[in-house]
């Protein structure tokens, strides 16, 4: 079976840690929460990641349900933990214990996976990333970014140029696009981004929508949610760019893409978690 879509990057254990609260655990990473998004659009995705022989069992039948995991591979060692610690100020601490994770550029690619469609790399450290890129020399390629990188954003400006030139589409957040291009505004971030090369260059901003830049410019707004609808805003950016591969990797139109992909994030702001499924 051909695939539409291959995504590949993080896929978590996160530890949720509220003030006097019990730990809560969730299935987390960025490459599960765009994998599951594009699937529940209706994409054949597979994955592509590395796990520990901690990871559960029952959340990788959770994947195994909706997307191919022949690209997962499950090592020796601990799967990638992330703590999302909240203290009473307000502030929140996110160290990271990368377990199996590290180099995850360099994580093997099957062989029935390269006909894809579209091959989507999940937030990885920028060298990561390029080492992705250049593997997938002459695919159709989009990427996603992640504070957690920022000062690699802010100081690597042409190892970041590099990757960008190398993808047909990107979709950093209003903050990441600013970093990462130096520029004043946000239309200006989306006009440097497409200079560098990429194609379509999206931009999420939260409650206020997506800016898309192609050429020209195009404002979508979120769709409506009720405030009592929202139980977790985890995952909002993930779901929205799986929503939206799903239907460009079937060459689908952009605004159609742009809807499926708003449709997703909505849905996943209804659950706990970043996962989709």
């Amino acid at each position: 079976m051909k695939l539409d879509l291959v995504v590949l990057g993080h896929v978590s254990v996160d530890h949720i840690i509220f003030p006097g609260k019990e730990e809560i655990l969730l299935p987390g990473g960025a490459a599960a929460a765009v994998a599951t998004s594009a699937a529940l659009a209706g994409a054949r995705v597979g994955l592509v990641t590395k796990v520990g022989e901690d990871f559960p069992e029952e959340w990788m039948e959770k994947l195994a349900s909706i997307l191919d995991v022949r690209g997962v591979q499950v090592l020796p060692g601990k799967t990638i933990h992330i703590y999302m610690i909240y203290h009473e100020d307000g502030s929140v601490d996110a160290p990271v214990d990368m377990g199996v994770a590290e180099k995850m550029g360099e994580t093997p690619i099957p062989e029935e996976y390269m006909g894809a469609e579209v091959f989507h790399i999940a937030p990885i450290p920028p060298e990561e990333q390029l080492k992705v890129v250049k593997r997938l020399e002459g695919k159709r390629i989009s990427l996603d970014f992640n504070p957690t990188y920022m000062d690699d954003y802010m100081e690597k400006r042409d190892l970041m140029r590099e990757i960008v030139s190398r993808a047909e589409v990107v979709f950093p957040n209003e903050r990441e696009a600013l970093l990462i291009t130096r520029a004043e505004s946000v239309e200006e971030a989306a006009e440097v981004l497409h200079d560098w090369g990429a194609k379509i260059v999206v931009i999420t901003r939260g409650e206020r929508g997506v800016l898309v830049y192609d050429g020209q410019f195009r404002e979508f707004p979120a769709l409506p949610i009720r405030p009592e609808e929202i139980v977790d805003p985890t995952g909002a950016g993930d779901a929205f760019a799986g929503g939206f591969l799903a239907g460009y990797s079937r060459g689908e139109p952009l605004e159609a893409c742009i809807k499926l992909g708003l449709e997703r994030a909505r849905e996943v702001l209804k659950k706990k978690g970043s996962w989709s499924v």
